[in-house]
């Protein structure tokens, strides 16, 4: 799963905010999404691509990597497949219940130790439960497990017209540090966002739609 930073704050809720940092967001008025630097994404040199990879967004290139990250290769597994809103910076909240176990914490709070109390916390270690979640309804609503949906996915995604409806596109931002070279969110499939961000309310029927 890839992580995105959405382009907002507390005091402008779901309106767009381009003048807080991230400066993807700065550089980008009116963008609401961008790819979070700490998303993981590339191209596997193990496992070949699966065939529901053949089936992209319009649009998609299959490519995106900036200089020094590793080359385009269509004939292998790219990641990630879809993403969630991942930056602690518009993350969520947790209650931590479980103490410190050491005078220094585990730096929940950053430089200040763990104590029990409130946090907000952000990664695709947050996403990703968020996205099981939304598939437990989507089970909950067919009324059976279902089971693997990777290739749902994409069938949905190419598309155009429920892509469109279904997916939040990515097409602003990247995964690459001052020492790690990464790639570039682009229109449709791209190695930092996956196919986007999910539009829960019109996904989640044609998930089931699609799935047998």
């Amino acid at each position: 799963m890839g992580g995105t930073y959405l382009c907002t704050n507390a005091e402008t809720g779901t309106t767009v905010d381009s003048a807080s940092p991230p400066a993807a967001c700065q550089s980008n008025p009116g963008v609401r999404e961008v790819g979070w630097v700490g998303s993981g994404g590339g191209y596997s040199i193990l496992f070949p691509r699966p065939a529901f990879q053949n089936t992209l967004p319009p649009g998609s290139t299959y490519v995106g990597s900036s200089a020094g990250a590793p080359g385009l290769n269509t004939n292998m597994r790219g990641v990630p497949d879809i993403a969630y809103q991942a930056s602690s910076r518009t993350g969520v909240l947790v209650y931590m219940t479980e103490p410190a176990t050491t005078t220094s914490g585990t730096g929940c709070g950053g430089a200040n130790p763990c104590s029990i109390g409130w946090y907000v916390v952000g990664g695709t270690s947050s996403g990703s439960p968020q996205w099981a979640g939304l598939i437990a309804l989507a089970d909950q609503m067919a009324k059976h497990d279902l089971g693997y949906i990777n290739p749902a996915l994409y069938t949905i995604a190419n598309n155009p017209a429920k892509y469109a409806n279904d997916y939040f596109d990515v097409t602003v931002g990247n995964n690459q540090t001052s020492t790690i070279p990464g790639y570039s969110a682009s229109k449709g499939w791209d190695a930092v966002t996956g196919l986007g961000s999910p539009n829960v309310a019109n996904l989640i029927p044609d998930l089931i739609a699609a799935t047998p």
